[in-house]
């Protein structure tokens, strides 16, 4: 296996990094723990289908990488680095913004490969920022966003109806998270997703305990 031989290839080609290189031959999603110090970087070629829940894993698990440079699917880099209110915003958008400021670094042209595949492929470099100053956690921000765009160009009154209990329960936390309900969520940027989770249901129960 081509794994397998990479040692090999590192001792033969550059001798001088070999004992600092470890091979983790692993699922991507599955990794929690790396040997070494812990990583500062991430640069990979991920593979198109499964792109953006492998580098939202490692950018989750590993918060000491600082820096990241990705090659995906042109499509994808361009969802990654869309800003609140592009044609293109959505789930793996407000979700990258969550840990760090996010933008197209590149494109990759079909004809630096061999066999051309039949999409374009693009660069996105993305550098470790804080998460937003909020009380809710990042899997209940994370619930949110994936409610808010679940079913795309409705309002969020309608949209997060089911995540908060019903239309008018939605409404409210909308209200009282300065949103208006009427809005959409491809217009909204993380720090006021994570504003709504602040009073999502569980919370508002928590809070008239």
């Amino acid at each position: 296996m081509l794994a397998a031989a990479l040692p090999a290839t590192v001792t033969a080609r550059a001798p001088e990094h070999a004992e600092r290189f470890d091979l983790v031959h692993a699922d991507a999603m599955r990794v929690t723990e790396l040997p070494g110090p812990a990583p500062t970087a991430l640069v990979a070629n991920l593979p198109y289908n499964v792109a953006v829940p492998v580098l939202l894993h490692m950018l989750a698990q590993f918060p000491s990488i600082e820096r990241t440079l990705v090659m995906v699917q042109a499509e994808v880099a361009d969802r990654l680095a869309a800003p609140p209110g592009s044609r293109v915003y959505g789930v793996p958008s407000v979700k990258a913004a969550w840990y760090a400021d996010t933008r197209r670094a590149g494109a990759i042209g079909r004809n630096v490969f061999w066999p051309a595949p039949n999409v374009d492929s693009g660069l996105v470099s993305l550098v470790r920022r804080d998460p937003p100053v909020t009380t809710a956690s990042r899997l209940e921000v994370f619930a949110v966003v994936d409610a808010a765009f679940a079913q795309r160009r409705k309002t969020l009154r309608s949209a997060l109806a089911g995540w908060a209990g019903s239309p008018a329960a939605a409404e409210a936390a909308l209200t009282a998270a300065g949103v208006s309900p009427q809005a959409r969520g491809e217009a909204l940027t993380v720090d006021e997703f994570a504003r709504i989770a602040e009073h999502g249901p569980r919370r508002a129960t928590e809070e008239a305990a």
